[in-house]
């Protein structure tokens, strides 16, 4: 693709009609539609914004990965996997604490005077907690359930800290 006709495809505002158009007639053999709508955004923007996305397995009474590093301020997505024949509870101990959580899947949240306080997780269940961390710290997580002895950490780092 020459460089004049990548530039006009750049533009956030081209139509998804004009890309199929030119795309029908051959004149563009590849399209990256992930770039055009970050494309007005400066590369500060882009990096605040993007969702970082963590999964955790929870297999044989363990957490995998035991160690989950975040962005302060970046919104999240922890998506927990509980891939055990037996329920299981997460609780991220301060983490979440007055923290906006949107909790998504099958398993069942709980709250207390702090806000969040664990998601029960069933046998072969799902769930996704959508959060933005609020302090940079180290945070405990466990699953509380009697004879359970599973526990990670989560840490939060600023945006130099996650450069180096």
């Amino acid at each position: 693709m020459n460089v004049l006709l990548r530039k006009v495809l750049n533009i956030p505002w081209v139509s998804g009609a004009l890309v199929g158009s030119l795309i029908g007639a051959g004149v563009v053999g590849e399209v990256y539609l992930t770039s055009w709508a970050s494309t007005a955004l400066n590369e500060e923007e882009k990096t605040k914004n993007y969702e970082q996305r963590v999964t955790v397995h929870i297999e044989n009474r363990r957490f995998m990965p035991q160690l989950i590093r975040l962005r302060v301020g970046q919104p999240t997505r922890l998506i927990l996997l509980n891939d055990d024949a037996e329920l299981h509870a997460f609780v991220p101990t301060d983490l979440l604490a007055q923290t906006n959580v949107q909790v998504g899947g099958n398993g069942a949240p709980q709250f207390d005077d702090h806000g969040f306080y664990r998601v029960l997780v069933p046998s072969s269940g799902q769930a996704e907690l959508l959060f933005s961390p609020k302090h940079v710290g180290s945070y405990s997580f466990f699953c509380d359930l009697p004879g359970h002895v599973m526990n990670g950490i989560v840490v939060v780092e600023g945006k130099k800290d996650m450069l180096q």
